[in-house]
């Protein structure tokens, strides 16, 4: 889901098979919401130094260029996202309990 959901032109050094493994309990919902935190931060660096740059007189060429995603961008988004799945966990179990397949 991380491959296909970040954007692939800028993030081939991405350690996706350790996001696989930091999503563990992530919902398909909550992977979405790591990826597009993910995908904002490298635009919020950017805003930050346009910031910065604003009283400054500057041409098009010297203003700074939106980065790429990188690992660090993605242990925040792991960071200040946290997995839903287990909030409903009770309801699953009570749904597959009463409903799931029986076959052995």
């Amino acid at each position: 889901m991380c491959e296909s959901l970040l954007p692939k032109t800028v993030n081939a050094d991405l350690p996706y098979d350790a996001m696989v493994e930091l999503t563990e309990g992530y919902s398909g919902s909550d992977i979405r919401i790591v990826c597009k935190e993910a995908a904002m931060r490298p635009l919020r660096r950017l805003m930050t130094e346009l910031e910065r740059l604003e009283k400054e007189a500057h041409t098009e060429e010297d203003l700074p260029q939106i980065g790429p995603i990188t690992e660090e961008d993605v242990r925040i988004a792991l960071e200040t996202t946290r997995p839903s799945a287990h909030l409903l966990a009770d309801r699953y179990e009570q749904f597959d309990a009463d409903f799931g397949s029986r076959a052995v």
